[in-house]
């Protein structure tokens, strides 16, 4: 497990990419079950169970759609084990970072300071576009600037598909 844990930390740093994960049907779904999860506790300091629930299942959904269309475009529909393993690997690490983040901004009181938490929440969010740019441009074999238009697209349509489907407030 801590090979695991080292693993994924190095793609978040850069260091290694998508083709360093195992190919292992066993390994993508305990990656997911850590994504939904450490996703759904940092949604939970936000939105309404049932909201938060329905957002993460988008998200997965989403990611996993998209990550195949994009393979199939780019003829490589045989890394799709790995590089949902990688991406929900480093996103399960990236939310657990961003747990604290995201319970301190809740706790604050009214008129508090969120100055803080939230600049540390945005470096974190542009960390993780960058660390899927990065996966993408692995896997598609592509331009790190194509990886990150990529990462963009899909975090901005995220977004928009998750307001849509309730309030940010419990």
């Amino acid at each position: 497990m801590l090979a695991l844990f080292n693993l994924f930390l190095d793609i978040c740093l850069l260091r290694k990419g998508p083709q360093d994960v195992p190919a292992s049907m066993a390994l993508t779904k305990l990656c997911l079950l850590a994504y939904g999860l450490s996703s759904l506790l940092v949604l939970l300091t936000q939105a309404p169970a049932p909201v938060a629930f329905l957002q993460v299942l988008l998200d997965m959904m989403l990611l996993g759609g998209l990550l195949y269309l994009g393979l199939i475009l780019h003829r490589h529909p045989k890394r799709f084990e790995q590089t949902l393993s990688a991406l929900t690997g480093t996103g399960s690490l990236m939310g657990l970072l961003a747990l604290p983040l995201a319970i301190w901004i809740d706790r604050q009181q009214p008129g508090g300071d969120i100055a803080l938490p939230s600049t540390l929440m945005f470096v974190l969010m542009v960390w993780s576009i960058a660390v899927i740019a990065h996966i993408l441009r692995h896997a598609l074999e592509t331009s790190i600037w194509l990886g990150a238009l990529y990462a963009l697209g899909y975090t901005f349509l995220y977004w928009t598909l998750a307001d849509w489907i309730g309030p940010q407030t419990p």
